[in-house]
C-alpha cells in the first residue's frame, strides 16, 4: 500500500521589532471564475424558466406517484392473503344467503297481499 504523504510543519513568521510597522495590503475579494460562471448560468436558467413555464407531462407524473405509493405498501404474505380471502368469501356467502332469505320472505308476503 502507498503511504500517505506527510505534511511539513510551517514555521511561525518572525514578528517585527517593537515600533516597526509593516504595511498591510488590502485586496478586494475576487470571485473565482467557476463561481461567477455558475451564477451567470443560474441567472440565464431562471430567466428562461420565467419566459417558458414548464408543462409537466401528466401521465409521467401520475406514473411516478403511483410507483412511489406502491413502494410504501406493506404487502401481505401468501398465508395471510389466503386467510383474508377465505374471510371475504364467508362474509359474501352469509350476506347473499341473508338477502336471498329476505327476498323470498317479502315475495311471499306480497304474493299473499295480491291474492286477497
Amino acid at each position: 500500500m502507498a503511504e500517505k504523504p506527510v505534511k511539513a510543519k510551517q514555521l511561525p513568521k518572525a514578528k517585527p521589532a517593537d515600533g516597526a510597522r509593516t504595511p498591510v495590503k488590502v485586496q478586494p475579494a475576487e470571485k473565482p471564475k467557476a463561481v461567477a460562471v455558475k451564477a451567470v448560468e443560474k441567472e440565464k436558467k431562471e430567466d428562461k424558466e420565467k419566459t417558458q413555464p414548464k408543462k409537466p407531462n401528466r401521465i409521467v407524473a401520475w406514473w411516478r406517484e403511483t410507483v412511489g405509493e406502491l413502494r410504501k405498501v406493506s404487502w401481505p404474505t401468501i398465508p395471510e392473503a389466503r386467510r383474508l380471502t377465505y374471510i371475504v368469501l364467508a362474509v359474501v356467502g352469509a350476506t347473499s344467503l341473508l338477502l336471498g332469505l329476505l327476498d323470498w320472505v317479502f315475495s311471499k308476503l306480497v304474493g299473499l297481499l295480491v291474492s286477497l
